[in-house]
This record gives structure tokens, C-alpha cells and sequence, in this order.
């Protein structure tokens, strides 16, 4: 079995340390690694970082992460690395917010014209207080 490990770093979040997630991975996964990434697995792997990270995973950047790990697998590396802008999960369903507003017009009230004061001439200059 040799150890494959993950390592994403969030470029939005610099302070924050970088996350592993790592696999054991027998000769047959080893070369064929596309059995190993199905449906299940992806979705697994997108709440284990995003639990670690606290970072929303969209689809595409899943895709990205099992591509290039995928990848890597194939070609006998064992470590890989990447960066990605991620936003924190608070703003992932931002999207579906729905707030219809208040669309009721304020009161209006008018304005207060007693301190203007004309200066000379027709049409004067006002000064405002």
C-alpha cells in the first residue's frame, strides 16, 4: 500500500494552514485510479475539505482537485498540491437568498427653508446655514 496525500491551500485565506487529505492505495488503484474516484467518493471528499477548510467546493473546483490528483496518481506521484481562491461556506447558497424587501415609499416631509437667506440682486446667491 503506498500513501497518497492531497494538500490544498486557500489563496482567499492566507493565514489559514493548508489541508491534507490523504489515501492508501494498493497496485490495481494505483493504475487504474479512475475506479477508485466515482460519484460516492467525490462527494465524500468534497465534505471532508470543506469540513476541514471551511471553504465552500463547487463542482468545478471538485472536478479540478480529482483531475490533477488523479493525474499525479497515474504518474507516481505521491504528494499533491494545490490553491485555489475558495469562498468561506457561509456564502455558498448565497445564490438561493430570496429577501423580496420593503418597496413601501418613506414619508415624506418638507424641507426647512427658514434659514436661507437672500444676499443682493435678482436673482441671489443662497446661503445655507
Amino acid at each position: 500500500m503506498v500513501k497518497y496525500t492531497l494538500t490544498i491551500a486557500n489563496n482567499s485565506q492566507p493565514n489559514l494552514n493548508p489541508v491534507s487529505y490523504s489515501l492508501e492505495l494498493g497496485y490495481e488503484s494505483e493504475n487504474n485510479p479512475e475506479q477508485l474516484f466515482d460519484r460516492e467518493f467525490r462527494e465524500q471528499l468534497r465534505s471532508t475539505l470543506q469540513q476541514k477548510t471551511s471553504c465552500s467546493i463547487n463542482d468545478y473546483h471538485l472536478e479540478t482537485i480529482v483531475t490533477i490528483w488523479m493525474e499525479d496518481i497515474c504518474r507516481g506521484y505521491r504528494s499533491t498540491s494545490l490553491s485555489f481562491n475558495l469562498l468561506p461556506i457561509e456564502f455558498d447558497n448565497i445564490h438561493r437568498l430570496q429577501d423580496p424587501g420593503d418597496f413601501s415609499i418613506p414619508d415624506l416631509f418638507p424641507p426647512d427653508l427658514s434659514t436661507i437667506c437672500p444676499q443682493n440682486g435678482v436673482f441671489p446667491p443662497l446661503i445655507f446655514n
